[in-house]
């Protein structure tokens, strides 16, 4: 599975829809009205900045991979991995 942080023309199934949709999730939560879908220019530019947020952090992801150490535990015994990403889209 790929990390696919999104586009204004490629946003569906993104991490950049996961934030938005964690915002209007949280806005509803609080009372407030849910963000409008609408495809004005307002939408295109909050998607915009949530595109730029999640380009941003899988770049540095990317950039900083090798210090990703993934811990577990397998049948009790401690086990450290590195862990690679899979991006796509950037």
């Amino acid at each position: 599975m790929s990390i696919k942080p999104g586009g204004l023309d490629d946003f569906a199934n993104s991490m950049a829809a996961a934030i938005e949709k964690e915002l209007n999730d949280q806005m509803l939560l609080d009372g407030l009205p849910g963000l409008p879908m609408d495809g004005s220019q307002d939408v295109r530019d909050r998607r915009r900045l949530f595109v730029a947020i999640a380009r941003g952090v899988v770049g540095y992801l990317k950039a900083n991979e090798a210090s990703i150490v993934v811990n577990y535990d397998d049948n009790g015994t401690p086990q450290s991995t590195s862990a690679s990403l899979h991006v796509t889209g950037i």
